[in-house]
C-alpha cells in the first residue's frame, strides 16, 4: 500500500496534475500573490504533495513558463518548415498559436508573468540565469516567426516589411487571444478552429501581398 502511494507521487500524471494546478493559480493571482498552498488547495491536496515536484515557487513557476513554450514550439513552430509559400507556412503557424492560446489558455498567460518578472522582478542570480534561459527559448520561438516574414518577402507571398516589426505586431495580437477568449457552453474543437481561422484571415491581411 505505501510503495502504491509512494508510486502515485512521483508518476507523470501527478507532476502534470501540479504543474496545470499551479498555471491556473499564477494565471488567476498572479505569481506574487500565489503560493504553494494555493496550488495545494487547487489540487484538493497537501502542500507535501506539492514539494515532492517542486522546491520552491520560482522552480514551478519557472517548469510552468517552461511548458507553455515547448507547447508552442511543439504545436506551432513546427510549420516553419511545411510546404507552400511563407505566407501559407505564416497562416498554419498562426493558426496553430492561436489555439494553443485558447487550448493551453492559463499555460499561455503565464508567459506575460514571466517577461513582468524578467524585466521588472527582483530576482536571485539564481533564478536570474533560468529567466535568461527561459527568455532565449521565447526569442527562438519568435524567431520562426520572424524567419517567415522574411522569407515571405523574398517568396513575394508578403509585403517587404521589417520582419522584427512584423513578428511582434502580429504576435502581439494573437497572444492577446489567452486574454480575451472564454469558452462557449457546449463548445467543440471544430467551433475553436473555425474561431482561428476568421483570426487568422482578420489580422494576417495587412502582411500578404
Amino acid at each position: 500500500m505505501q510503495a502504491t502511494a509512494a508510486n502515485d507521487l512521483v508518476s507523470p500524471d501527478r507532476r502534470e496534475e501540479v504543474l496545470a494546478a499551479a498555471a491556473e493559480c499564477f494565471m488567476r493571482r498572479g505569481y506574487e500573490a500565489t503560493s504553494m498552498d494555493d496550488v495545494a488547495d487547487m489540487l484538493g491536496a497537501t502542500k507535501g504533495r506539492v514539494y515532492h515536484h517542486f522546491r520552491s515557487k520560482p522552480e514551478l513557476f519557472f517548469e510552468v513558463f517552461r511548458r507553455a513554450i515547448f507547447i508552442l514550439i511543439r504545436e506551432a513552430g513546427v510549420h516553419e518548415t511545411g510546404p507552400g509559400t511563407a505566407a501559407d507556412r505564416l497562416r498554419r503557424m498562426s493558426r496553430a498559436h492561436i489555439l494553443c492560446m485558447m487550448e493551453t489558455q492559463a499555460f499561455q498567460r503565464n508567459l506575460t508573468l514571466g517577461v513582468d518578472l524578467y524585466r521588472f522582478g527582483e530576482t536571485s542570480d539564481e533564478h536570474r540565469a533560468t529567466l535568461e534561459e527561459l527568455m532565449d527559448l521565447r526569442r527562438g520561438y519568435e524567431d520562426a516567426f520572424r524567419r517567415t516574414f522574411a522569407a515571405g518577402a523574398a517568396d513575394g507571398s508578403m509585403k517587404p516589411l521589417d520582419p522584427s516589426l512584423a513578428m511582434r505586431t502580429l504576435l502581439g495580437a494573437i497572444n492577446w487571444v489567452a486574454v480575451w477568449y472564454s469558452p462557449r457552453p457546449g463548445e467543440t474543437r471544430a467551433h475553436r478552429e473555425t474561431l482561428a481561422e476568421e483570426i487568422v484571415a482578420q489580422v494576417l491581411g495587412g502582411y500578404l501581398a
